[in-house]
C-alpha cells in the first residue's frame, strides 16, 4: 500500500472520493519476520542440537508471527470509504446513516503518538452493517485494527487505530466526513 490515502476511482472534483488504505509497510514486518526467524531457529536447534524442549518453545515466536500477520498482508485494505459506506476490515461496510459521530482521539505513550478514529453508531454494529465482510475463519484469531464497545443505550462505539495505517489521520477524517449526509 502507498503511504498516502489512495483513490480507488475518481468522481467529480467537488464530491467525496472513494479510498482504501492498509497498514504502514514497516508496522509489522519485524514482528512477523522476527517471529518466523526465531521460531524456525528454535526448531532447528531443538531437533538437531539435542535440546528437544527448545523445539517446543518455538511455538511462542511462531504464534507471535501468526498473530501479527495481518499487519504485513497487502491483499486487504483495513479502512476505506465509498458511497456504500465506511469499510472496516473484518466488519464490512457500515451504512453512513448509522454513523452518529466521527472524531479523532490522540494520546501518547512515552514518545509514541497514538491516534484513533472514534465512531459512535446510532445502533448496534450488526444492524449498522449493510454489507458484511467475508473472511477466512483462521483470520478471526489474528490481530485487528479496531475495537468495539457497547454503550449503555445499546448502541456501539468503534475505535480504529489510525497511527498504524498509511495516511494522515486528519486527511482520513476529512475524507470520511465528506461522505456524511448533511
Amino acid at each position: 500500500m502507498p503511504t498516502d490515502v489512495k483513490d480507488t476511482n475518481s468522481e467529480t472534483p467537488n464530491g467525496p472520493k472513494p479510498f482504501a488504505i492498509g497498514y504502514i509497510r514497516s508496522t509489522g514486518e519485524a514482528l512477523v519476520i522476527g517471529g518466523l526467524f526465531f521460531g524456525f531457529g528454535f526448531v532447528v536447534l531443538g531437533l538437531f542440537g539435542g535440546v528437544k524442549p527448545l523445539a517446543g518453545l518455538a511455538i511462542v515466536p511462531l504464534l507471535v508471527s501468526f498473530w501479527h500477520y495481518p499487519m504485513i498482508d497487502r491483499s486487504q485494505p483495513q479502512l476505506g470509504a465509498n458511497e456504500q459506506g465506511l469499510f472496516v476490515e473484518r466488519i464490512g461496510f457500515i451504512d453512513w446513516a448509522s454513523i452518529d459521530q466521527m472524531t479523532l482521539h490522540q494520546s501518547s505513550v512515552r514518545s509514541i503518538e497514538l491516534v484513533g478514529l472514534e465512531i459512535s453508531l446510532t445502533s448496534a454494529l450488526p444492524d449498522a452493517v449493510n454489507e458484511k465482510h467475508m473472511f477466512p475463519l483462521w483470520k478471526s484469531v489474528m490481530t485487528r485494527n479496531w475495537k468495539l464497545s457497547r454503550q449503555a443505550d445499546g448502541t456501539d462505539h468503534l475505535t480504529i487505530k489510525l497511527n498504524t495505517l498509511a495516511g494522515e489521520p486528519e486527511e482520513i477524517l476529512r475524507r470520511l466526513q465528506a461522505y456524511r449526509p448533511a
